[in-house]
Order: structure tokens, then C-alpha cells, then sequence
């Protein structure tokens, strides 16, 4: 499935009632914890499912949420699909962005949201503006190498906050969050993950793969 039109079906599923500023109060933008529990969330852009991060898509300056699902594939295993939903707002339309990992690439994508508390206070005190922890080359939904990276930016105006830079096709995507939605992100993340891992049944043994070549 081509990212542009996974976009649109991840907004049209994750996306639903719009609702005014006015009923907004049950989302809290700074909140570091996740429900996993919470069917949705109210926002001044609707109601998002799940329990979502904020974050900035920093190309346009509209407010994203994060929603994580994993993908069984034949040849990667199974696969944490890591997904930005950008809703409809200031007149322009909705989209959506995804970044897939295998299972090791995740867990380093969970760790390094979990140390951005740290490692904005030591960028912080040692002056350090903004510096960088690749995940790898990831691979996208049409085969091709994706580069992504977590950035840690801290600034004598900032406490410190996370930028995720995701390069799809020779461009580079970038969402900016706080410290507090990056620990939340990192959990959804993990439980996501760890959900679908312990879901999913163990491969058979090698001497029954052995033993099925007799049979085809």
C-alpha cells in the first residue's frame, strides 16, 4: 500500500466527529503517561482513537496526534507501524504519515523517546543545541530505504524538546513534540509492540519446517 493512500485511510479511521474548542478540556496536550484503555480522546480538532501524543508537523505548523499498530510481514516479522495523524484544520485538509520499524529498530525508536528527559537536561546545561540519535535505514512500505532519526533540540529558550525526522522518498519529513509527549509516544509505542509480540505465535521448529518439505 502506497504511503498517500495509507494516509487517507488512517485519517478517515482514526479521525471521526468534528468538535468545537468549546468541548476540548478531556485531552491534555502535555500529559506523559498513556491509557491504553481510552477508546478516544476529545481535541479541538475532533476526536482522535485511542490515547494520542501531541505533535507539530514542522513542515506546516499543524498539530498531528500519534497512533502505533503493528503489521505482520512475511519477510521483515512482525512491524511497528509508527503513524502521525494531521488533521483537517486552518482550511487545509487532513493527512497522515507512518514510519515502519522491525522489531529492533522499535525498540530503539521506544528508548531514545524515554532518555529525552536527560538528554535535554545535559544538552541543556552543556550548551549543546541540538544533536542527533539515528534509528537506521528503515524499510518503507514499497521496498525502498528510509533513513529516520530522533533529534533532541535544547535552546537557552527551550526546557528541551524531540524532533522525529523520517526521509520517505528523498524528502525529509519532520514532527516536533515536548519532552512529556515524547514519554508518552514511547509508551504507546512499547505497548503497541509488546501486545502484538506476545499475540503472535511462535514460529514452528526447525525439524517440523524440515519435516514439511516431505509433504508439498
Amino acid at each position: 500500500m502506497r504511503q498517500g493512500v495509507f494516509a487517507a485511510a488512517m485519517i478517515s479511521g482514526l479521525l471521526f466527529g468534528f468538535v468545537t474548542g468549546a468541548g476540548a478540556g478531556d485531552f491534555d496536550p502535555d500529559r506523559a503517561t498513556f491509557d491504553p484503555e481510552s477508546q478516544f480522546v476529545i481535541t479541538p480538532f475532533g476526536a482522535i482513537i485511542g490515547d494520542p501524543a501531541q505533535v507539530t508537523d514542522l513542515s506546516t505548523d499543524r498539530t498531528g496526534f500519534t497512533y502505533c499498530s503493528a503489521v505482520p510481514d512475511k519477510d521483515r516479522g512482525l512491524l511497528l507501524m509508527a503513524s502521525i495523524v494531521v488533521p483537517a484544520q486552518d482550511g487545509a485538509d487532513g493527512g497522515g504519515h507512518s514510519m515502519m520499524m522491525n522489531v529492533d529498530q522499535a525498540r530503539t525508536f521506544i528508548a531514545h523517546l524515554r532518555k529525552a528527559p536527560e538528554w535535554a537536561r545535559v544538552a541543556a546545561e552543556n550548551k549543546v543545541g541540538l544533536f542527533s540519535k539515528p534509528i537506521g535505514d528503515v524499510i518503507g512500505a514499497e521496498g525502498d530505504t528510509e533513513h529516520l532519526a530522533i533529534k533532541f533540540v535544547s535552546d537557552e529558550n527551550s526546557k528541551g524538546s524531540v524532533r522525529i525526522e523520517h526521509m520517505l522518498g528523498g524528502v525529509a519529513n519532520a514532527f516536533g513534540m515536548g519532552i512529556n509527549p515524547a514519554l508518552k509516544y514511547a509508551a504507546q509505542a512499547e505497548y503497541t509492540l509488546e501486545k502484538a509480540l506476545a499475540e503472535t505465535p511462535a514460529a514452528a521448529p526447525a525439524e517440523d519446517a524440515e519435516k514439511s518439505k516431505l509433504f508439498k
